[in-house]
């Protein structure tokens, strides 16, 4: 039974709500099912997406275009063109008769290629061979040198290398005439088989070729050096000696790339290793012995000039002293003649005027003071002949230095160096002096000697084919055309970057102290080992010296006011301006390997004799050692019993070690000379720049 007052929506909202919905599904059911609105209107009715299809299917037009597609095709007819043509050259070209037929390559059975025979030239000889070896420390690549990855562009370390330099020079004028005259000119047997593109020469190859040193004394095959790690085109310079192992495109294209200015270049002068040694620098042979020679003069002046400075500065110091006390005794003697000479003076007054009862027998001499009759003497005759003299030692010294300029110049070499490279401009053909070309080997090994030749390679520009006078077919597979090979030069030996001496020995428990030296970044280091029985001898440690000083400047956190101040000034002369405080921070290796891979074996005593007339009873011990635990070596203990080769290289060492430590260069800087004028920078504070470093370095 309902309720009055119910509320009639609350009681029939499910049967309202369903309502609603049914009408919205009619109204779409109607529109969008029975009547479409995706009627396409076509020649003025609409079709539905069912009815377009066979409407279209059962129109004519479909119809038509069924039967064209299953119709044959119709032959088309061809207008020919050649009036138009014709009408278009006779307005271009008034007056020329057009109908004469147009030239033609000439047919013909005969192949003048075939027929050509050529003597080929002499390469000639190689002369004037020098060889240098150069141990610094340069600008390594950590990646691989390609043609997409060059030397000068590559991610690069300093680290140490031992490299060869061979020169030689060679009479490329000659060769050019050889060349000419053998194909094109009167060493051509008919006129029309002169080829002047056959007659230019084209470098193909250096080849430098090294012997090694063998232990019985005698050496080993000649075996071919490689190109260095830095030639970006060591692939392309990679020789191939015969016709059939040639890349594709053959002779041809091997003339073309190797025709190319920067191709000669890099192949008869290849880029050398930037140095990074602050005292050493890359040229070919010939300049970097001149190199070396001037470097020693200057260094020997400059020691030469510091020594004159240092005992100049020494005898001024002494007469200044003398001098000081010349004017202490000076003073002395004034006062007391001064009161000696007042005392007589009163005396002879008193007798005098005592004895003629009042009138002095002769005239007083009037008192003078010291000072007024030797008159002023501020600056005295030593001083000032002291003076003339340092004038004069100082004008000799600068005649000197410029003399020495005259003749030792470092840039006169950088610039001797400039004149003989090829560059772009160079026209080979017409050099008048000798082509100075030269290789390298980056791939000697340390305690090992070596010696070299090298030739020069040129294509052959007729390989392959049968252009080849009588005497001369032989050549036809070779692709390069050597020419003589250089005089063998002198030995070159590479000094090892390890090695040990045995300095002292405790007897009774058999350890012996081994001093290890090694060579790392441009300068020996060295390290006493107290080894056993069965130890190896030497281990890594962390480096305790290091091999470069920097500038003030060069410190981190140093003040930007002071780095900018001290900045570009050597180490020697922020000393001589009084702002150095001795060595700083250095470029050195963190850490250096003194292992050596020799283990101590034994120590045993030996009893033998010295001397050569007289013979002398000595007794001392040696240390057994080995590499492979296979061969045992000895070594005497303490520096009088060793050999006389180890004295030697133990006391270079040594000498080296004491040699100043300088910093890197940096990549693309040469070895300059001249001393830089010193002056103060602006708002220069000397003491307190120094104190600011000294707190630095303390923390």
């Amino acid at each position: 039974m309902r309720k009055k007052g119910d509320n009639f929506f609350e009681e029939h909202i499910e049967q309202i709500v369903l309502a609603v919905v049914g009408l919205v599904c009619i109204w779409l059911f109607l529109t969008r099912v029975l009547f479409s609105p995706n009627a396409v209107v076509y020649e003025g009715a609409k079709f539905g997406p069912g009815e377009i299809d066979d409407h279209i299917l059962a129109s004519r037009p479909a119809a038509d275009l069924e039967e064209k597609l299953n119709d044959k095709p119709e032959p088309k007819s061809y207008k020919p063109s050649i009036p138009d043509f014709n009408r278009v050259i006779v307005s271009a070209l008034r007056g020329i008769d057009i109908k004469r037929g147009w030239p033609l390559p000439i047919q013909s059975s005969m192949d003048f290629s075939d027929r050509r025979k050529y003597r080929i030239p002499e390469i000639g000889e190689v002369n004037d061979v020098t060889i240098e070896y150069i141990r610094a420390v340069a600008y390594v690549p950590t990646v691989e040198i390609n043609e997409q990855s060059v030397y000068d562009k590559a991610a690069r370390e300093v680290n140490d290398i031992d490299f060869v330099t061979v020169e030689a020079n060679f009479d490329v004028k000659g060769l050019y005439e050889r060349f000419y005259d053998g194909f094109a000119g009167s060493g051509v047997e008919e006129e029309e088989w002169r080829d002047p593109c056959l007659a230019k020469p084209i470098f193909a190859a250096v080849q430098l070729q090294r012997q090694e040193a063998l232990a019985d004394g005698s050496w080993s095959d000649w075996q071919i050096v490689p190109r260095t790690r830095i030639d970006h085109r060591k692939k392309m310079f990679e020789v191939i000696e015969d016709v059939e192992n040639l890349p594709p495109g053959g002779m041809k294209v091997r003339l073309l790339q190797f025709d190319n200015r920067q191709v000669r270049m890099d192949l008869l002068q290849p880029q050398a290793y930037r140095i990074a040694s602050a005292r050493e620098e890359w040229f070919p042979p010939s300049l970097h012995k001149e190199f070396l020679r001037q470097l020693r003069e200057k260094e020997l002046e400059e020691r030469r000039a510091a020594i004159e400075a240092a005992k100049e500065a020494e005898r001024g110091g002494r007469e200044q002293e003398l001098e000081r006390r010349r004017e202490e005794r000076g003073i002395r003697s004034t006062d007391t003649f001064q009161r000696s000479a007042g005392r007589r003076d009163e005396e002879y007054s008193v007798r005098d005027e005592f004895a003629t009862g009042g009138t002095p027998v002769r005239e007083r001499r009037p008192r003078t003071k010291l000072s007024e009759r030797l008159g002023d003497r501020e600056v005295s005759p030593r001083r000032r002949e002291r003076e003339e003299r340092e004038k004069e030692k100082e004008r000799l010294r600068l005649e000197r230095s410029r003399e020495v300029s005259r003749t030792t110049s470092i840039d006169g070499i950088y610039r001797e160096f400039d004149g003989i490279l090829i560059t772009r401009r160079i026209d080979l053909a017409r050099m008048r002096e000798p082509l100075v070309f030269w290789a390298h080997d980056d791939t000697v090994e340390p305690e090992k000697r070596y010696r070299y030749r090298i030739r020069l390679g040129v294509f052959n520009p007729v390989a392959g084919t049968n252009q080849f006078s009588e005497g001369y077919r032989g050549l036809k597979n070779k692709v390069v055309l050597w020419s003589e090979f250089s005089d063998i030069t002198e030995p070159v030996e590479v000094p090892g970057r390890l090695y040990f001496f045995a300095r002292d020995i405790q007897e009774a428990a058999k350890i012996v102290t081994v001093q290890v030296s090694r060579y790392v970044l441009g300068y020996w280091h060295s390290k006493d080992f107290a080894v056993k029985q069965g130890e190896v001898i030497g281990k890594v440690v962390e480096s305790e010296t290091t091999s470069a000083t920097r500038p003030l400047a060069a410190v981190p956190g140093f003040a930007e006011e002071y780095a900018a101040s001290y900045e570009g000034y050597s180490d020697e002369e922020l000393r001589a301006m009084g702002a150095s405080i001795g060595p700083l921070m250095g470029t050195g290796p963190e850490t250096i390997d003194y292992g050596t891979g020799a283990v101590l074996v034994d120590v045993i005593a030996v009893n033998d004799w010295s001397g050569v007339k007289n013979l002398n009873r000595r007794g001392y011990f040696d240390m057994l050692y080995t590499f492979d635990g296979m061969n045992i070596e000895r070594m005497p203990i303490r520096a009088r019993f060793w050999a006389t080769e180890v004295v030697i290289m133990f006391n270079e060492i040594r000498k080296s070690e004491r040699e100043p430590r300088e910093p890197f260069r940096d990549w693309g800087s040469k070895v300059t000379e001249g001393t830089r004028v010193i002056s103060k920078p602006p708002e220069y504070d000397e003491k307190y720049a120094e104190e600011y470093l000294r707190e630095y370095l303390s923390r």
